[in-house]
């Protein structure tokens, strides 16, 4: 019997595919004796649009809290990688960083092409030096303890009284003006009105975000999606825009004290606006989101919180730093929101240039190496109950969960975020000055009644949705 020509090149075809996509998914063979996670239920996650923490939890954490893996392999991007859940390894990581380099990113990632490689974030060696030393000098300066107040009470404006508020949105709006008028010099006026600078730059994520192009991202050379590069360009050329305002009007922001480094390239100086927008927009807006969403469900801890504000505070002096340090309780509700819903998961990935042990591992050389911070943070071998936020854990004089590498919400090492202070002082700041103003709840038909849910993002960022908020001003 003659077999027709278009079932023999039917079957040969997908021969081929199935071929080509086990060649895609297969794990190295230098990588093959660490333990992985199933490329199937990946896929499905990847494809059903699950958020980056209940991947985690699902799929990642039982590796740690069940079988006491102290790294797994996860496929993403288009590659594997090698997730670091112990935070002892994390640590060895962290420090070494010239054994662990951050890995030069794909071409293929549109990401890459927004954020961009020239800034502290993805350089190594010398240049790395270079912008860690101008950028930590440029954040460190002063913590603008009087511009956070202010840009607050701003909020508490459009807030209002007795009022149900997406509050997501107005985090992500307080978020951008306070790194506007700080760090750029520059106010958006985003808390008062919609920014269509914000409103351009969340259109873009969106589209980056596409399922098909994450999952197979040589699809950007095959299919190139040029109405977002040019988006994308332009949405850039507004931070040249600010550069070249700032060189012609000086101010005491950021970017003033950076301009003045002969050092940095007009494309290192973007590349870094870029990263201080994207991680004060998203990062700071993620961590006020979910502290205001834990004390709605938890009025006890709201009150508490509360009384501490009033009785170092009263009811006209705004917060200063000193003040600050007199509310543990306030601090220890901070820490806990940034350890239960991390702003970020994960780290962008170290590399090897060598084989090394990590621990009982042994690491192949040039394998990308990823720092889970959900998974450390949520660990029952070392945290009781990680589901339940529990300030009172960081008020037990015998946790030393600094000391042990258990508390990591902005990384750790040489190389940690550089405005951690910038934003612990954010948060505190807002927060306080909401305490005295208002009471909180969420309101009867909140999707977030029963758990926290975040938005969803290919960048390991967690970022609450739709968080309706309902405010009753205490005067």
């Amino acid at each position: 019997m003659e077999v027709p020509y278009s079932f023999m090149g039917s079957f040969l075809a997908c021969g081929f595919l199935v071929a080509l996509l086990r060649q895609f998914f297969l794990v190295p063979s230098e990588l093959r004796h660490l333990p992985r996670v199933s490329v199937p239920r990946l896929l499905l996650s990847y494809l059903t649009g699950e958020v980056e923490n209940e991947r985690l939890r699902r799929l990642v954490l039982p590796f740690a809290s069940e079988r006491g893996e102290g790294v797994v392999l996860v496929w993403a991007l288009g590659r594997w990688m090698v997730h670091i859940l112990d935070p002892n390894l994390a640590r060895i990581m962290s420090d070494n960083i010239d054994l662990f380099p951050k890995e030069a990113p794909p071409d293929d990632l549109m990401l890459w092409r927004l954020v961009g490689r020239s800034n502290i974030l993805m350089s190594n060696g010398a240049q790395w030096k270079m912008h860690s030393r101008v950028v930590r000098s440029a954040i460190s300066r002063a913590i603008p303890v009087e511009q956070f107040a202010a840009l607050t009470r701003r909020l508490i404006t459009v807030i209002g009284t007795d009022t149900v508020v997406n509050f997501d949105d107005l985090a992500q709006r307080f978020a951008l003006d306070a790194v506007g008028t700080t760090a750029f010099g520059h106010d958006f006026d985003a808390i008062a009105q919609e920014s269509p600078f914000a409103r351009e730059y969340n259109g873009i994520m969106h589209a980056i975000a596409n399922p098909l192009y994450l999952i197979f991202p040589t699809l950007e050379r095959l299919l190139p999606r040029r109405a977002l590069m040019k988006t994308m360009d332009t949405f850039v050329d507004g931070f040249k825009g600010l550069l070249q305002a700032k060189r012609e009007n000086p101010g005491v922001d950021m970017m003033t004290f950076m301009l003045k480094e002969v050092e940095m390239s007009d494309r290192e100086l973007r590349d870094n606006m870029v990263l201080l927008f994207i991680a004060g927009h998203d990062t700071s807006a993620g961590g006020i989101s979910t502290l205001i969403y834990y004390m709605a469900r938890n009025p006890d801890i709201q009150a508490r919180a509360r009384d501490e504000v009033l009785s170092v505070l009263g009811y006209g002096s705004d917060p200063t730093v000193n003040s600050l340090k007199q509310m543990p309780y306030l601090n220890a509700c901070v820490n806990e929101a940034l350890r239960i819903n991390t702003p970020i998961s994960y780290i962008v990935p170290r590399t090897t240039s060598m084989p090394v042990s990590l621990g009982n591992y042994s690491i192949p050389a040039h394998a990308s190496l990823i720092f889970n911070i959900y998974v450390i943070h949520h660990n029952p071998r070392d945290w009781a109950e990680p589901e339940k936020f529990d300030p009172e854990r960081f008020l037990l004089p015998d946790m030393n969960w600094k000391e042990r590498g258990l508390w990591v919400p902005f990384a750790q090492g040489p190389r940690q975020c550089p405005a951690r202070s910038f934003a612990l002082h954010e948060q505190l700041i807002l927060t306080a000055l909401l305490l005295r103003e208002y009471e909180w709840t969420l309101p009867s038909d909140s999707i977030h009644l029963d758990s926290l849910k975040n938005a969803f993002s290919p960048f390991a960022l967690s970022i609450p949705r739709d968080l309706t908020v309902k405010f009753a001003c205490r005067k």
